[in-house]
């Protein structure tokens, strides 16, 4: 329990604070933690701008189409401030309508007075519009990071944030634990996902890294990683040079036996064959998912074309 002027923490048997000395009038539910009140308040707001966002779509769809890409940004954040006190005020109805907000609800808080009793409709209305310059900052979100802070280490030392001391507000904790705390918390990154990728389509289209890569971007992609440690020893005859992307959808690796100068009749590709099937099937078989092949080139340590290989998807069949 704890002191409803101080926030100071109460022992059972105190009757005042001995802090501040305080009477103990409200119940002995514990005040909500930091975390709490941050997840629970951002379900409420993030809820308000949805349903904010979702107004201005309906009654003004071309709003942000005029004037360019540039000023369309623009008008985007000026939205987005103004929507900020809305949806405060909106919050402050569900609280009068209904005595809690969703976001308070799913996290087990609610807001009362000293006595215990919801707060009168103009004081949650105060509470919010100091929760809104004081703990928002308007809606500017780099003075915001400081500003919800400086509330936060309030509240963690066990002292009240600047509105509830202001308005005579407290928030308790007056059912579930952590699960229902990761619930609101759950909820709010979900939603918050849902609006960046809905932003990211809506402004740019299909982002480049949301879009299927064809075949041949992915044998690129495959090469490029590979390439990234090219040249590099295989054993100790046998180096890969690189790795490419030859035409027909062919993942092409270049080796040079470094220890030898053979004819090229003298290098025997059935030999090697059943072991470099082996090799594609085993680690490469992705690349054959692309409907492609993989080829191994083999040079001498001159550069003389020793021989090739492909692997195809259906040789992989065959070994099994």
């Amino acid at each position: 329990m704890n002191c409803h002027n101080c926030g100071a923490e109460l022992q059972p048997t105190e009757s005042a604070c001995a802090h501040c000395g305080a009477a103990s009038t409200i119940s002995t539910l514990p005040l909500a933690g930091a975390w709490p009140r941050f997840w629970a308040r951002s379900l409420d707001v993030t809820l308000w701008l949805l349903l904010c966002g979702a107004v201005l779509e309906f009654r003004a769809p071309t709003l942000l189409d005029a004037g360019g890409s540039a000023n369309a940004h623009l008008v985007e954040q000026f939205l987005g401030l103004m929507s900020l006190p809305v949806a405060m005020a909106g919050d402050a109805l569900t609280y009068m309508l209904f005595g809690n907000t969703p976001g308070k609800w799913a996290a087990g808080l609610r807001v009362r007075d000293l006595a215990g009793n919801k707060l009168r409709p103009l004081q949650y209305l105060l509470r919010n519009s100091r929760v809104y310059v004081h703990g928002l900052a308007l809606g500017l979100w780099l003075i915001a990071i400081v500003t919800m802070i400086e509330q936060y280490r309030r509240v963690r030392s066990g002292a009240l944030t600047s509105w509830d001391v202001r308005l005579e507000s407290r928030v308790l904790h007056v059912r579930g634990g952590m699960l229902r705390v990761s619930l609101a918390a759950s909820v709010v990154l979900m939603l918050a996902l849902s609006v960046l990728a809905g932003l990211l389509v809506g402004t740019f289209g299909l982002p480049e890294w949301a879009k299927p890569m064809s075949p041949e971007e992915n044998l690129q992609w495959m090469a490029s990683i590979a390439n990234e440690n090219a040249p590099s020893m295989l054993d100790e005859r046998i180096r890969l040079d690189r790795v490419s992307v030859a035409p027909g959808l062919v993942l092409q690796f270049d080796h040079t036996l470094i220890n030898e100068n053979l004819p090229e009749t003298s290098f025997d590709t059935d030999l090697q064959r059943k072991q470099v099937v082996k090799s594609v099937c085993e680690n490469l078989s992705f690349a054959l998912d692309q409907h492609a092949r993989v080829r191994f080139r083999y040079a001498d340590r001159d550069g003389k074309p020793l021989g090739a290989i492909d692997v195809s998807k259906a040789d992989c069949t065959k070994e099994l």
